[in-house]
């Protein structure tokens, strides 16, 4: 059994199906929220324009703020 057997988990993580874009969609439509080719499109900018700021002092910083160890090169 895996580590999620009894905690309410039907099957693992990795024994779910990789393509989870069709679920998600679905799962987005069940809940009323329609995904449209041009609304991933915008997304899909949005998510470039913020790692394009992202940068290795800005990971760093927010490592040092939330604790975490910096990380090995």
């Amino acid at each position: 059994m895996g580590i999620w057997a009894g905690q309410g988990y039907s099957v693992k993580m990795a024994d779910q199906d990789p393509d989870t874009a069709t679920d998600t969609t679905a799962m987005l439509a069940a809940a009323g929220i329609v995904v449209t080719e041009e609304g991933r499109a915008r997304a899909r900018h949005r998510l470039d324009d913020a790692r394009a700021r992202w940068t290795p002092a800005l990971e760093a910083e927010a490592r040092e703020q939330l604790g975490l160890p910096a990380r090995a090169a």
